[in-house]
């Protein structure tokens, strides 16, 4: 096998990459060239298209135009015939008027003067028949609109035969519906039915010495072609129902009038009426309808009383069933000689209510004063140790003024309407406050018995040196392993955080509002810095044995207006001591 050299392999590769470029070259002009040729005859088809579009819209553009022409042009024509045919004749007379001068024929050119004359003002086409095609139109158009003028301005209305006589004119049938209403009421009430209520009715226009009738005035007119026996009287009418008629309403009036003013109301009355719509209407009336007049305001004026059942509501007392029912409590006792002045809810009782035939309304305005109940709410806090509760804020009702406007009915009450209501007092929510304070000594025979205005400030630990022992102790030392937690006693300001020279080795002293402060000495860590606010059982510091210290413990001081105090006396850690009793006493079990 023939040995090829490095040389002629490099040679070789170099010959294959240079082909493989090529034709790599090739083919991409080969698309280049298709894509090109495509451009172009696509570009060419909606050139084409759009050509094509444009001579088709132009084409049919053209055809509107050129029919348009011919519309218009046959328009013209049509409109301009008579014209063109009046100048035709025109022109033919203008020539025998010319043939006839010229002949020097007087008798012959005299007619023809006369033919152009008569054809060019009365021929077809002359001025009077144009005139007359033009002016017709308009004057008849505008006869017609002085008919329909005049028809609009006429006024129209029904009228009404009845029994065989015209009664009157009315505008619309509702009127007979109400007059008949009307009259078969005044019939009905005396016991007769002898009225036909039936009519025939016409349109007719109204002149000026034509009446139109009312409702009640056709009522009048209906009993009047009745043959009955009829008087003029005044109808009374109940909420629109006809109860009789009297001769003189004046009597009536003053009869009702004088309930009004002799109805005994205590209190602020706003408005007293009757509860009833009285009217009185004059007109002419069946003779039978006519009732005594002293007879009809006895009928008006009366009342029965009646026994009837309630039922009490919470809040009902005796005086309040009485108010209700307009009674005197002796009548209530009478009715229920078995029930106390104290009505329970639920109890049936017997009242007494007043029925009138017309019965008196009136509106009372009343004022009332309610107590508005407090909430209790419990909230968690750290001034109380864990186990206690205490009445942080003492509650108390609010009060409420209310004026309402209360509707009776014959001394009963039928309803109320608030129209003014004004909280006067608001109420004061009552706080109990929920110990959370958990910090107390090791051990429960540790029981201090103080105040409790101050919290135990460590974290267990037990007294070691009590308030001035036999060295002039100016406080509590309450020993605990060191790193112990100490809390703020009570809530107030750090007025000082840090080193003490005086033997208190590192110290907090904690400034209270009420005059107080509590000192906090010894300890490994101070965690909290000057004029910081904080709040009871807020950690401080931890226990330590800096400054003048055997033993790791707590110096806890109380002063007051700085003057050192017992801690004893403000110290309580009874609660605690009755939770660990308490809960021995539930491990025991």
């Amino acid at each position: 096998m023939a040995q090829v050299s490095p040389e002629e392999n490099d040679f070789f590769d170099q010959s294959d990459n240079g082909s493989f470029l090529n034709r790599i070259g090739a083919g991409i002009s080969s698309l280049l060239l298709r894509a090109g040729l495509s451009t172009v005859k696509f570009t060419a088809a909606l050139l084409l298209w759009i050509y094509r579009t444009i001579m088709l819209i132009a084409a049919e553009l053209f055809d509107l135009i050129k029919g348009l022409g011919r519309v218009l042009l046959w328009l013209f024509k049509d409109l301009t015939h008579s014209l063109r045919k009046r100048h035709q004749k025109n022109i033919e007379l203008q020539k025998a008027v010319t043939k006839a001068k010229k002949e020097d024929d007087r008798r012959s050119y005299l007619s023809a003067v006369a033919r152009f004359a008569a054809s060019y003002l009365f021929g077809e086409g002359g001025i009077c028949y144009t005139a007359f095609n033009y002016i017709m139109p308009i004057v008849s158009f505008a006869f017609l609109l002085g008919v329909i003028r005049y028809g609009l301005g006429l006024e129209y209305g029904i009228n009404v035969e009845f029994n065989g006589k015209d009664v009157g004119i009315i505008t619309e049938e509702a009127d007979f519906d109400r007059a008949e209403h009307e009259a078969l009421q005044r019939i009905y009430y005396s016991g007769e039915n002898s009225i036909e209520a039936s009519a025939n009715f016409s349109l007719k226009i109204i002149s000026e010495n034509d009446r139109i009738l009312t409702s009640e005035q056709l009522a009048n007119k209906m009993l009047e072609a009745s043959d009955e026996e009829l008087a003029e009287a005044y109808g009374i009418y109940i909420d629109g129902e006809f109860i009789g008629a009297v001769t003189d309403k004046e009597p009536v009036e003053e009869a009702l009038d004088k309930r009004l003013l002799e109805y005994h109301v205590d209190g602020n009355v706003k408005d007293i009426t009757y509860k009833n719509k009285i009217e009185y209407a004059k007109g002419i009336y069946l003779a039978s309808s006519i009732v005594d007049t002293r007879e009809t305001i006895r009928k008006l004026t009366s009342s029965v009383s009646k026994r009837v059942i309630y039922v009490a509501k919470p809040g009902d007392t005796a005086v309040t069933v009485c108010q209700k029912y307009n009674m005197n409590i002796a009548d209530f006792r009478s009715l229920n000689p078995l029930f106390a002045d104290d009505v329970k809810p639920g109890q049936i009782l017997n009242v007494k209510e007043t029925e009138s035939y017309l019965p008196i309304q009136y509106v009372l305005e009343h004022e009332s004063l309610s107590l508005l109940k407090y909430e209790t709410i419990e909230v968690e806090t750290s001034s109380l140790n864990v186990g206690s509760r205490k009445v942080l804020v003492e509650g108390s009702n609010g009060e409420k003024h209310t004026t309402y406007e209360i509707t009776y009915v014959d001394g009963i009450e039928r309803s109320r309407k608030v129209i003014s209501s004004k909280v006067t007092r608001e109420p004061v929510v009552e706080e109990i406050g929920i110990g959370i304070y958990s910090a107390h000594p090791d051990s429960p025979s540790t029981v201090l018995s103080g105040t409790g205005e101050f919290g135990w400030p460590v974290n267990g630990g037990y007294i070691s040196d009590p308030y001035m022992s036999d060295r002039n102790h100016k406080g509590l030392d309450i020993a605990a392993p060191g790193g112990t937690e100490i809390y703020a006693a009570a809530d107030g300001v750090v007025i000082a955080a840090g080193w003490n020279s005086g033997g208190y080795g590192n110290v907090v002293q904690i400034a209270h509002d009420n005059g107080y402060q509590t000192v906090y000495g010894h300890m490994s860590s101070v965690l909290v810095t000057t004029d910081q606010e904080v709040r009871r059982g807020q950690l401080i510091g931890l226990v330590g044995t800096t400054g003048n210290s055997t033993g790791n413990h707590c110096h806890f001081e109380v002063r007051y207006l700085g003057v050192c105090k017992n801690p004893a006396n403000y110290l309580n850690t009874t609660d605690f001591a009755a939770s660990d009793k308490k809960k021995e006493d539930d491990d025991d079990k």
